[in-house]
């Protein structure tokens, strides 16, 4: 089946969003009713709620998922050096963590929003301080109506922006926050790099050729071996927290929503692989999981094979079930109907040819 897919646009399905237009595109718009406080990263979000704890609470442990960004958790840990780890099912989103089986009065409990289809935990009497981490799940139900103590999440995978994070507390505010923020040169610069990369990545997409793709995707590991080594509170330029901003009361689960329907209709069944979704949840992409290795190695390079670039959530994590080789594939407003015709074609092709 021929398709005027998104790939025919040159830059392929995934990876870096490119700079937007936003009259080029018809989003809804929400309303973000809690207080909040915006930042670079969401790392920066996090470190400021656990430098905020800190000096309030004695903590004892920060506890966090074994399945999650190894990225942050090797950030976290040069700073934060009383970090335990407790197990959990992702793919188990109803389940009922059981917080006093490990943690204190004196801990603080990481929880993840496993792609937007996690329940958030309630908080009790005698639990710990409960940080939740939305990233994946930005604007979702359990993000808006989260009972944690602390939320915050990384608005750069959700939104069209270089770098963005967000931390807030549900039904409060945080207080004197200026002075924990610094100006730092080199960052403002990395902030700037990964937007001319993003503005590279336009013109690519249409059609200037003097654009190649490395132009840009090499700046995607320059920033995050930046953002590695770099653990201070940057302050937000005026020009930055005007474009993060601009972002906020955008919905962008609409549209993923609508594509990710299509796909569920079109997907074919077949037992070597799953789609995980749950009712009246958006996720945040396509997920797909299988159990056996050699498997998601080929469904992936078969992917990158036809321009459709996956993400792996995360590649050090192992779930604690026999399905733990996922894949995500991105299904936000850039892409329309045609490209989600695109994507079920190419899987599809691929779970034939590897059918028993």
């Amino acid at each position: 089946m021929e398709v005027n897919s998104y790939i025919k646009k040159r830059e392929g399905i995934g990876s870096l969003f490119h700079e937007v237009d936003q009259k080029d595109y018809h989003f809804n718009s929400t309303k973000i009713e809690f207080n909040y406080e915006l930042f670079y990263t969401g790392r920066q979000a996090l470190k400021y709620i656990l430098d905020i704890i800190s000096e309030t609470h004695p903590v004892e442990k920060i506890w966090m998922p074994g399945y999650y960004c190894q990225h942050v958790t090797r950030w976290v840990k040069k700073i934060y050096t009383n970090l335990h780890f407790y197990d959990i099912n992702p793919f188990e989103f109803d389940h009922i963590l059981d917080i006093g089986a490990f943690a204190t009065n004196k801990d603080v409990v990481l929880i993840n929003n496993y792609w937007g289809l996690s329940d958030t935990t309630s908080k009790r009497s005698g639990y710990p301080i409960i940080v939740e981490d939305h990233s994946h799940g930005w604007l979702t139900n359990n993000c808006i109506h989260s009972n944690a103590d602390y939320c915050f999440a990384s608005l750069r995978k959700s939104m069209p922006i270089p770098l963005g994070g967000i931390a807030w507390i549900p039904n409060s505010k945080f207080q004197n926050t200026e002075t924990r923020f610094i100006v730092d040169n080199s960052f403002y610069e990395t902030f700037d790099k990964l937007h001319e990369a993003m503005k590279k990545k336009t013109l690519y997409k249409n059609g200037l050729y003097r654009i190649v793709k490395e132009d840009y995707l090499k700046v995607i590991d320059e920033t995050e071996d930046f953002l590695d080594k770099n653990h201070e509170i940057i302050k937000l330029r005026a020009q930055d927290l005007k474009l993060l901003n601009s972002y906020l009361n955008i919905d962008f689960l609409n549209h993923k929503q609508i594509n990710l329907n299509y796909l569920y209709q079109h997907l074919k069944d077949v037992e070597f692989m799953r789609v995980i979704k749950r009712n009246e949840h958006t996720s945040f992409g396509l997920i797909l999981l299988l159990k056996d290795e050699n498997l998601w190695g080929s469904l992936r390079k078969y992917l990158i094979a036809h321009d459709i670039y996956p993400s792996f959530l995360w590649p050090d994590c192992k779930a604690m079930t026999d399905w733990s080789y996922m894949l995500n594939i991105h299904v936000d407003f850039r892409y329309n109907e045609n490209d989600m015709a695109y994507i079920a074609e190419t899987i599809n092709n691929w779970t034939k040819q590897n059918r028993n």
